[in-house]
């Protein structure tokens, strides 16, 4: 089984980035991509990805309204949220786990990290 992953990001360029990083054939399939908290949100809902990679900054929007609104939703409780940003304040971190994201990633230094967590959800579903 391929693990589905939405890419919510306000720039164009890190989505292109952030794709060619993370989709894997046979094991990270990138279904979607929005750059707004709304579009992200529907996305979500629309294409019930099993894992969402998040940018705390959306145009317009903000990241942690969607992982409120994903978090309210008992439907997309299975929904993997994991955040990217080059905010990399330990308050800012501790904030949007607390809100539900299931991690936080340093946009610029944890890409890596990322990638590695992406591919273990990928093998843990095909497990």
């Amino acid at each position: 089984m391929t693990l589905r992953v939405l890419i919510a990001d306000d720039s164009a360029q890190v989505s292109e980035m952030l794709t060619e990083l993370i989709a894997d054939a046979g094991r990270v399939d990138v279904v979607g991509v929005a750059e707004s908290e709304d579009s992200a949100i529907d996305s979500i809902r629309r294409l019930r990805p099993d894992a969402v990679v998040l940018d705390l900054q959306l145009k317009p929007g903000s990241g942690t309204n969607v992982i409120r609104a994903v978090r309210s939703d008992p439907s997309l409780a299975a929904t993997r949220l994991l955040v990217v940003s080059n905010h990399v304040s330990s308050q800012l971190k501790a904030g949007c786990l607390e809100l539900g994201a299931d991690g936080y990633f340093d946009k610029v230094k944890e890409l890596g990290a990322l990638t590695d967590r992406l591919a273990q959800m990928a093998d843990a579903a095909n497990g």
